[in-house]
C-alpha cells in the first residue's frame, strides 16, 4: 500500500470512528484532511511509511501549522479584497451609485440580452456581482442615452479591468482653456466635449495604466 492509499485509508478510519456531536473531534478530521491534501500536492515528499508513528506526528504537526498558515493568509487577502469592493461601491455612491441589469435595460428601453451584448463589446463598464452586473450609474445621462463618447473612450481602455475603467472616468484632468478648474473626465462629456478636450480624454485613456507619461 503506497503512502496515499494508507492516508485515505486513515481519513476513512476517522470518518467512521468520529462522533459528529463532539466539535473537537470535527476540527481534528478538518485539520488532518487538510494536511493529507497538503501532502499529496507536495511532489518531492518522501513515502510516508517509511516514517516512525512519532516523526509522522511530528509531520502532521508540522504541516497542520503550515496549512493554518497559508489558509489564514489567503483568508487575509479574501478579506482585503472584499473591503475594497465594498469601499468602491461606497465611492461610487457620490456619483449615481450602481444600478444592476434590468435597470440598464429600463433606462436604455432595450432588453437584458442588448445589454449584455453591450457588456461583451466592451461598450458599458460592468462590475461582476456574482452572476450579475453592477454598472456605474454615472455612464447614464438623459433616458434612453448613454455618457456621450463612452463607447470611444472605452474602447481605449479595453485592456484594463472593469475598475479602472470606471476610476479614469472619476480622475479629475485639465482638459479645459488654461487657467480653469481640473474636471472630472465623465463631467467633461456629460456637459459636453469640445474637439481639444475629447482629444486630451482620449490620449490620456490611450495611455492609461501604461509606463508611457502623459
Amino acid at each position: 500500500m503506497n503512502s496515499h492509499s494508507s492516508i485515505h485509508s486513515t481519513i476513512d478510519g476517522l470518518v467512521a470512528a468520529i462522533d459528529h456531536g463532539q466539535d473537537a473531534s470535527v476540527r481534528v478530521l478538518k485539520l488532518l484532511t487538510q494536511v493529507f491534501a497538503h501532502w499529496s500536492e507536495n511532489k518531492d515528499r518522501s513515502d510516508l511509511n517509511t516514517l516512525t508513528d512519532a516523526e509522522l506526528l511530528q509531520e502532521v504537526a508540522v504541516s497542520g501549522a503550515l496549512v493554518g498558515a497559508l489558509n489564514t493568509r489567503e483568508q487575509r487577502k479574501k478579506d482585503r479584497r472584499i473591503a475594497a469592493k465594498i469601499s468602491f461601491l461606497e465611492d461610487l455612491k457620490r456619483f449615481g451609485g450602481v444600478l444592476k441589469s434590468q435597470g440598464v435595460a429600463n433606462h436604455l428601453s432595450c432588453s437584458r440580452q442588448t445589454v449584455n451584448n453591450y457588456v461583451k463589446k466592451g461598450s458599458l463598464i460592468a462590475l461582476q456581482e456574482g452572476n450579475d452586473y453592477l454598472y456605474p450609474a454615472f455612464q447614464f445621462v438623459d433616458e434612453g442615452k448613454r455618457l456621450p463618447h463612452l463607447e470611444e473612450v472605452l474602447d481605449l481602455l479595453k485592456d484594463v479591468s472593469a475598475e479602472a475603467r470606471c476610476t479614469f472616468f472619476l480622475n479629475p484632468i485639465m482638459a479645459s482653456r488654461e487657467g480653469q478648474d481640473e474636471e472630472l473626465v465623465f463631467e467633461i462629456l456629460k456637459r459636453g466635449a469640445t474637439e481639444d478636450e475629447l482629444k486630451i480624454i482620449k490620449r490620456d485613456a490611450a495611455l492609461y495604466m501604461t509606463s508611457t507619461p502623459s
